[in-house]
């Protein structure tokens, strides 16, 4: 009934079938695999893309304030009276605030860095209380220098670590 050359032939015919079935199985878990690195890849660059650009502009925003306030107080020392172009400090916080929101979806550490240079700003803002004094107005609306420096630095010491590649985040929250 079975011959050794019919069974042999039919066994090597279903080892070859087999085989070509793994391989093919192989090939398209590679391929998926790959696909799904690739897509990591890009998420995590478009990730760190977005933090970087959402952190320069909280930086750029809380110097600008800060820069306008103190052309302001050098226009009214040296005339006695407001600028012509008069700043507007409270529009700048809200845009800090937007850019904050932002961060808060890509990163919560980095958005509570980025919440605390906005809260200087937003602290100087509560503290104005208008008087006759255009000069004093407006340095009342000056965040506190030193504090305001330490928490840029913050900020980006945390954007740093919030870019790190996964693998390492993971390690350095278990430690």
């Amino acid at each position: 009934m079975w011959s050794s050359t019919t069974g042999g032939r039919s066994l090597s015919g279903m080892w070859a079938t087999a085989l070509s079935i793994v391989a093919i199985a192989a090939t398209v878990a590679n391929f998926l695999f790959t696909q799904w690195r690739t897509d990591q890849r890009e998420t995590d660059k478009w990730r760190r893309d977005e933090m970087l650009r959402l952190t320069g502009s909280m930086l750029e925003l809380s110097g600008q304030r800060q820069s306008e306030l103190s052309a302001d107080l050098s226009h009214l020392e040296g005339t006695g009276r407001a600028a012509p172009k008069d700043s507007d400090p409270w529009a700048l916080t809200r845009q800090m605030a937007i850019v904050a929101q932002q961060l808060h979806l890509l990163d919560e550490y980095l958005a509570r860095k980025a919440d605390a240079v906005r809260e200087l700003h937003s602290a100087a803002e509560h503290k104005y209380s208008p008087n006759e004094d255009p000069y004093s107005d407006t340095g009342q609306l000056l965040a506190e220098r030193p504090a305001l420096e330490t928490a840029h630095d913050q900020l980006v010491e945390q954007f740093h670590k919030s870019i790190r590649p996964r693998r390492m985040r993971r390690r350095r929250n278990n430690a």
